[in-house]
């Protein structure tokens, strides 16, 4: 069944109030404020196509903010985070319990903010003759037990996943393939770009990206529809139902690889990183991640009903 995701109130952080109360006035010319100044932002290269887009957004509005973006892997991400080289970071996985405890280790001091929801697409070849697969299937696909593409005698799977810091990876080899490895003869793109280019020019191609590295390329691939045996909505549906990572099933939960998104910060200034922060988590900023196909976190959404068919 189609389900549009809609936002329905202008629900903030609660910092957001204050922090851009304190942004409209009270500064001298050439200040620091939440809206005047420079931030240097490390980004998880997972999510970056929409970051840019908040940043341009946030810079329109604010032509006194300027927004440096430093994009890699996650894991590189927040060891310059750890190291200080970088003080605010989006990352789209929640910090694991090593690099908590590495953190906590070091004494450093940070803030969390969860400011979306994205997943990790299934995506494929146009030749490749599935369109939906189970659980189990990406699991003997992308550890290397099956290496054909059953119906397609001879077309080998040619797989595609992130690279070695990917937080693409990271989610999806503990959602599917409960931590373990990939196979080991899978090509690793460290570019989410050169992925998706990979996987739409090379025939039995399957990859892996972040949910919106899909906008404006989806004529290129398909997107692969993934079952759980266990996933059911209520009892009216049969056990085993196909999901796509279309907004709605990623905010029921339907969808099984779903990765939120994280900003991290060491800042404790009001300055623009905080001002940034404040915008992501405004109406605003919520209505770009929702734009860009995530699910908007600091909101709360409703469900339009439009069809009984099920979003492909």
């Amino acid at each position: 069944m189609k389900r549009l995701l809609v936002p329905v109130c202008t629900t903030l952080l609660a910092i957001l109030p204050i922090v851009l109360l304190e942004g409209c006035g009270g500064k001298e010319p050439g200040s620091v404020s939440i809206t005047r100044g420079s931030l240097r932002l490390g980004c998880d290269e997972a999510v970056l196509p929409v970051v840019q887009h908040e940043i341009r957004e946030f810079t329109s509005l604010y032509t006194d903010a300027r927004v440096a973006v430093r994009d890699a892997g996650a894991r590189e991400i927040i060891a310059e985070f750890a190291a200080d080289s970088i003080r605010t970071i989006v990352c789209a996985r929640e910090l694991n319990k090593e690099e908590r405890e590495a953190l906590a280790a070091a004494k450093v001091s940070m803030q969390e903010y969860l400011v979306a929801r994205s997943a990790v697409a299934v995506i494929a070849h146009r030749g490749v003759p599935l369109t939906q697969l189970r659980v189990g299937e990406l699991d003997t696909i992308f550890s290397g037990t099956m290496t054909h593409w059953p119906g397609k005698r001879g077309m080998m799977i040619e797989l595609a996943v992130g690279g070695l810091n990917s937080s693409v990876n990271e989610v999806f080899r503990r959602s599917i393939l409960g931590g373990g490895g990939f196979d080991p003869a899978a090509r690793s793109f460290p570019a989410s770009r050169e992925l998706l280019s990979y996987v739409s020019g090379t025939p039995g191609a399957l990859g892996i990206v972040g949910l919106n590295w899909l906008a404006g390329n989806e004529a290129g691939v398909s997107v692969i529809a993934v079952a759980t045996s266990a996933m059911r909505p209520d009892s009216t549906y049969a056990p085993g139902e196909y999901y796509s990572p279309h907004q709605a099933y990623v905010y029921q939960g339907y969808y099984p690889v779903i990765a939120p998104v994280y900003v991290y910060t060491r800042s404790i200034e009001q300055d623009v990183s905080m001002g940034f922060i404040a915008f992501l988590a405004s109406a605003a900023g919520q209505k770009v991640f929702q734009n860009d196909g995530l699910v908007p976190a600091t909101m709360p959404v409703r469900l339009v009903h439009l069809t009984s068919q099920q979003v492909n």
